[in-house]
């Protein structure tokens, strides 16, 4: 081969090079099947210099003998496992011609890949050989919910703004107390005992200077989770556009049993519809009737 053709796709019994380009064009993946070793070598420095390419970019990552087996050529459709790897990465698979195989029992090949993409494989192997360890770890984390820590018989500050109701949730023994003067709890807790304390406050700021094992956070319902709480209650849906305008401290599941007892008040001794009786009632409910 010349330098000149080595680039012209054209029909060849002696080597043929494949290529994996990315969208700039730019040659990511190289491989040269041969009728030898020798030929494969001299193909591809002839490659590198006709393209202007330097050997040092690219890391060897497979060379040897292959058999032919039932291919009668090497062309770009003949190599289908290739191309699909290729596209996976991003890569266009492209050669300079087809490799006829008459008479060829085995071929030479060498395969390399540029630095850039090499780096790219390893870490993707990587991530991959690490994502089922990061999966149990997650599927482990989900098991476990911010509430079964009232199960574990410590002391526990919940700042309950969900309104979920702590006292069907408490171990035997463990003590419930909702917004306990600071001074009475300081005391409370410096004293011994057998029994867990589980504070509910709407403010966990107002008791930050004690050391509670573990803290809670449950955060108001979203105006979605609200109107399909009481949806639920009411036995028909509940528009979320009734609830835009709530503050955060009303979105929450107090409230949504508050609000369907005053739905149900007035459909029943007022005659109103449901929709009618949600609307008056949301009114209510904030204070602007």
């Amino acid at each position: 081969m010349g330098m000149d053709d080595i680039l012209i796709p054209r029909e060849r019994t002696d080597a043929v090079v494949l290529i994996g380009v990315d969208g700039a064009e730019r040659v990511e993946f190289i491989k040269v099947y041969a009728v030898d070793e020798g030929t494969a070598k001299r193909a591809l420095e002839e490659f590198f210099n006709a393209r202007g390419l330097f050997p040092a970019d690219y890391r060897l990552v497979s060379r040897g003998s292959e058999d032919v087996g039932d291919r009668r050529a090497i062309t770009t459709k003949s190599e289908v496992e290739l191309s699909s790897s290729l596209a996976r990465l991003g890569l266009k698979l492209l050669s300079n011609g087809i490799l006829h195989l008459d008479g060829l029992e085995s071929l030479y090949q060498f395969t390399l890949v540029s630095e850039s993409l090499y780096r790219r494989i390893v870490q993707e192997t990587r991530r991959g050989e690490e994502e089922p360890e990061r999966a149990e770890k997650t599927e482990k984390t989900l098991e476990f919910e911010p509430l079964d820590v009232l199960s574990l018989g410590v002391d526990v500050l919940v700042e309950n703004l969900r309104g979920v109701d702590l006292e069907k949730l408490l171990p035997p023994k463990a003590r419930l107390l909702r917004e306990p003067e600071l001074r009475e709890l300081i005391e409370l807790m410096g004293e011994e005992r057998d029994f867990p304390i589980v504070v509910e406050t709407r403010n966990a700021a107002r008791y930050s200077v004690l050391d509670f094992p573990a803290t809670v956070r449950l955060p108001p319902l979203t105006v979605e989770e609200f109107a399909a709480e009481l949806s639920g209650r009411l036995g028909f849906r509940v528009d979320p556009k009734y609830f835009k305008e709530y503050p955060p401290e009303k979105l929450n599941l107090r409230n949504v049993k508050a609000l369907a007892k005053l739905v149900r008040a007035l459909i029943e001794k007022k005659g109103f519809s449901g929709e009618g009786a949600l609307s008056i009632a949301v009114r209510l409910n904030l204070g602007g009737l």
